[in-house]
């Protein structure tokens, strides 16, 4: 029998936003172009072992990297720079290279950044044992692509030595050299042919992306992976992604806090894997993004039905999540293969916590008509009217639920039970209003400290808000729509219409936003906080049986001209490089 998986886990996207906003750091002074023989692939992909835990491919371009640079305030500037300054210390200057003047004139378009696994005693690679987040960058392996083999000759050439202490040298026929001067650890590097060579800190993981090239056994090999890149199609991007799923949700779940038990994992280490491609845009970054499932019984539903709900909500909408069918998102966020099972909350303590508060069972008396669209939204609360200055001010949760119903008599009649439910057991006050013409049905509690709604919307929809005056951005319909707002248009225009939903946060107007309980806690200062970005868009699509795209947009503020990078790390006494870990950041990137 053939599995269904109507909804693709959209934590791959949100997992992804992190990536590429806080991974952005890691770009700079790795640099990158495309080999000619494979302009769809990340340069150098036939010569990194198939069982990379991440591959990470950087432009060389220094143009978009200062574009990149431009986005910000001063303050995240500033911070920004120092630690794209870290890492040009940590990759260049720790190994006495200077990237403008020993790499730049002869590196390809890109350079390519492997991730591989951790090596056991007996020198092989074990992929069930994830990179230790505190040691990653040691299990690096670099493809750097040759783009002008007689400047790199004059260049580096007369400052290659061959490797000491390496055995078997020529490995496989291919030289291991070192620079000439290097102190220890040193830095392993073996040119495979005229186009492109190796770097490692690591002599095994350096011998065994020489085996992955001479065996044809890389990860370009991979089943789905040449396929996902060419349907990529960009080859100028900023950067570009390979990420080993399994593994990946397995290291992140090791790192939760208590870790999250192997069972609600299964279904999500089912992709076999995500490829991406970062782009540079006038208003911030956009990242499209395909995951795959290898081949066996189960699949994706190929509907797309999440159209309707962003012409719902205001366009003040601060958060809003929507899904195509929320029965099948419920039967897999219960099973473990939303992302949702990534964190602490769980299917059975919602399911309890309702039928304590009103007597429902979701599965019974609600899931059974609730076979369509569906969105949740926080909205900005509508103002306070009519209150002395004198009163206090509680705070509004301007929450708003809509889904589009396969059966409206069955959903009536759930309603009615609310109606019952919130008069006898919590003595709130039920009334009739009309909003337009718009039939809607209000729950007040006593001294009025809490009002809500629900209603129907054209279409079969019915709304539910919980909020004094918030059923009045709904209904009939708000006067400009979540669709038509300019952030929500930046972070989602790109993806396909109809899709598998969206999930937009506007975090300008969240860090603005007063008088809501549901709001969550933001970061004020930093790279990741609303004092960079304006807003960030996901949306998931499927494509096929066994693909699904990401379109993921962050909009970012723009800010002053950058200048010039901080100067390098200074030297200690006997004139080795200080590591950037034991030197003081100024408070402004430290934040």
């Amino acid at each position: 029998m053939v599995l269904q998986k109507k909804r693709p886990p959209l934590w791959i996207t949100l997992g992804a936003v992190l990536l590429f906003v806080g991974g952005g750091a890691l770009a700079f002074w790795a640099t990158n172009r495309r080999s000619a023989w494979v302009k769809a692939l990340p340069a150098g992909a036939n010569a990194i072992p198939a069982d990379a835990v991440m591959v990470v491919a950087l432009s060389t371009d220094e143009g978009q990297w200062r574009r990149l640079r431009q986005f910000g305030t001063p303050a995240t500037q500033e911070q920004f720079d120092q630690v794209l300054a870290q890492w040009r210390d940590r990759l260049f200057t720790q190994a006495g290279l200077s990237f403008g003047t020993d790499l730049q004139p002869w590196v390809g378009p890109e350079i390519t950044l492997a991730l591989l696994p951790a090596m056991d005693n007996s020198g092989a690679g074990n992929s069930t044992l994830p990179v230790p987040l505190d040691s990653w960058s040691a299990n690096l392996v670099a493809v750097v692509p040759i783009g002008n083999i007689s400047e790199a000759q004059a260049g580096l050439g007369n400052r290659l030595v061959e490797a000491q202490g390496v055995g078997d040298n020529p490995y496989r026929g291919i030289t291991i050299q070192q620079l000439e001067g290097q102190p220890d650890p040193p830095l392993y590097t073996a040119v495979l042919n005229s186009q492109l060579a190796l770097v490692s800190a690591q002599l095994p993981l350096l011998k065994k992306s020489i085996d992955a090239f001479r065996n044809s056994q890389s990860v370009a090999d991979r089943p789905g992976f040449s396929k996902a890149f060419e349907q990529l199609g960009e080859t100028r991007s900023l950067a570009r992604l390979y990420l080993d799923v399994p593994t990946v949700v397995q290291a992140l779940a090791n790192t939760a806090d208590p870790p999250i038990p192997s069972n609600r994992l299964e279904a999500l280490r089912a992709p076999r894997a995500l490829v991406g491609s970062l782009l540079l845009q006038n208003q911030g970054l956009h990242l499209q993004a395909i995951s795959w499932l290898d081949q066996g019984s189960q699949v994706f539903n190929t509907s797309n039905k999440a159209d309707q709900m962003p012409q719902r909500f205001p366009a003040n909408t601060l958060i809003m999540a929507s899904t195509g069918d929320f029965q099948q998102f419920w039967e897999d966020f219960k099973t473990g293969k939303q992302w949702l099972a990534l964190t602490p909350i769980r299917p059975e303590e919602i399911t309890l916590a309702l039928q304590s508060a009103t007597g429902l069972v979701l599965e019974e008396d609600l899931l059974p008509w609730m076979g369509g669209e569906f969105a949740l939204g926080v909205l900005s609360p509508p103002p306070t009217a009519n209150r002395p200055e004198t009163d206090p001010v509680l705070p509004n949760p301007a929450l708003a639920l809509m889904v589009k119903t396969n059966d409206r008599e069955a959903a009536t009649a759930t309603l009615n039970r609310l109606d019952e439910v919130m008069t006898n057991r919590y003595r709130f006050t039920v009334e009739q209003a009309d909003l337009g013409g718009v039939p809607v049905t209000r729950w007040t509690a006593p001294f009025a400290s809490l009002s809500l709604a629900y209603g129907w919307l054209p279409g079969d929809v019915v709304f539910l808000t919980v909020g004094n005056g918030v059923e009045g951005l709904i209904a009939p319909r708000p006067n400009r729509s979540l669709a038509e707002a300019s952030a929500f248009q930046t972070t989602t225009g790109q993806a396909p219409r109809p899709n598998n939903g969206h999930f937009f946060i506007h975090l300008t107007d969240l860090a603005a936003a007063e008088d809501n309980l549901l709001l969550p806690p933001l970061p004020t200062k930093g790279l990741l906080s609303a004092e960079a970005i304006d807003a960030i868009g996901v949306t998931a699509t499927v494509l096929s049986d066994r693909q699904v795209r990401y379109d993921i947009t962050t909009a970012l503020k723009r800010g002053n001209r950058p200048g010039p990078l901080p100067s390098g790390q200074p030297q200690g006494s006997e004139g080795k490089t200080v590591p950037p870990e034991t030197t003081t950041a100024p408070p402004e990137a430290a934040e």
